[in-house]
């Protein structure tokens, strides 16, 4: 795990270089898979009470209006990701439970949280991602079907709407995903493929609230001070 002083270092570079994070995800360039590492099967889905490890929203799409905001059907679960433990370790915000595994509504707060708590894949957990190229926002639950994020394509729109505005889509297949690219050319303006690799590299991503819920989860803020 980083110390505060790391965290505070980057945070700080963050209120300044925040924007031109942003652009760069839109130019980087490919970079390796992880490879090797331990495999832990993924756990199962807690949809109806889950919410995120690294923001605190739900993982599921709320029914009706949330938070000012009514959001359609199955969208949330289109990114959700999670992180398996080998063994089960404290929950992040009650030591006195266990947890064997972490769940999120968005892929880069997955990545995000194992940069700031110090998570690597392969080393007693194993990241997973949503297959969007298997999803079905008709059975959005159902239709989850959630591969190794070491060995998913990753779809960066520009435009492109998906919980804490995140930009970012997972798909088995380096081809599903630029046939989903062809598919929303128009609407989405720039679009890239990144590597998990490449997501690690970026770390942190870019999405709402970074700066206060990287400074929540290194212990400089409290509960509140992450906000949505």
């Amino acid at each position: 795990m980083r110390n505060r002083r790391e965290v505070l270092r980057v945070l700080g570079g963050l209120l300044v270089a925040g924007p031109a994070l942003a652009q760069h995800m839109g130019h980087g360039a490919e970079s390796p898979a992880p490879v090797g590492g331990m495999r832990v099967a993924p756990k199962p889905i807690p949809w109806e009470e889950g919410t995120c490890a690294f923001c605190g929203m739900p993982i599921k799409t709320p029914e009706g209006a949330w938070r000012g905001r009514t959001f359609p059907k199955g969208f949330f679960e289109q990114t959700y990701s999670q992180i398996a433990f080998e063994r089960p370790r404290p929950a992040p915000h009650d030591p006195k439970q266990v947890v064997e595994a972490l769940h999120f509504e968005s892929i880069a707060c997955m990545v995000n949280y194992a940069w700031v708590h110090g998570l690597k894949d392969g080393d007693g957990a194993t990241f997973y991602v949503t297959d969007r190229g298997a999803y079905d926002a008709n059975r959005p639950q159902e239709s989850v079907r959630l591969i190794p994020a070491r060995q998913a394509t990753y779809y960066w729109g520009e435009k492109m709407m998906v919980v804490m505005n995140a930009k970012l889509l997972a798909f088995a297949s380096a081809k599903a995903a630029q046939e989903f690219a062809e598919r929303n050319k128009a609407q989405h303006g720039r679009q890239r493929f990144y590597s998990f690799q490449t997501l690690l590299d970026l770390a942190p991503l870019p999405e709402m609230n970074l700066v206060a819920l990287l400074a929540r989860h290194a212990g400089l803020l409290g509960e509140k001070g992450a906000g949505h």
